[in-house]
């Protein structure tokens, strides 16, 4: 158990700095965002047992642990897209490779302000 959880810590460790990093959040993101979409099927095919039923399974939106974890899938479908943009830009334009401390700078600070304005508005108490 010991060389396994070392292992993992050097694999997540490995040389550090944006890239690396970069990287890691960008898998852990497009899994959320995926995990979300089979989440959005299965309750999507609730509609199939009746009306009742499926606004069941809506109420569970509602509930203050979900209103979270929508701020996270909100965090990660914006920071998966600009991080995926700096990535198409660091492929095909080669000269970028000497900015991608600077372009990973880039994507938090446009990430980092949409996330919190979409928070903001997600964990508002609703009027309805």
């Amino acid at each position: 158990m010991g060389n396994a959880i070392s292992s993992l810590w050097k694999g997540i460790t490995y040389k550090g700095g944006p890239g690396h990093y970069a990287f890691i959040l960008h898998r852990l993101t497009g899994l959320g965002v995926a995990l979300f979409v089979i989440l959005h099927i299965v309750d999507n095919f609730v509609i199939m047992f009746g009306e009742d039923a499926f606004s069941e399974v809506l109420h569970l939106y509602s509930n203050p642990v979900m209103r979270l974890l929508e701020v996270f899938l909100i965090f990660s479908v914006i920071y998966h897209a600009f991080n995926g943009l700096r990535v198409i830009i660091m492929d095909f334009w080669a000269p970028s490779s000497h900015v991608q401390r600077t372009l990973w700078w880039l994507v938090w600070g446009i990430v980092l302000p949409l996330s919190l304005i979409a928070a903001w508005f997600t964990l508002a108490p609703s009027s309805v």
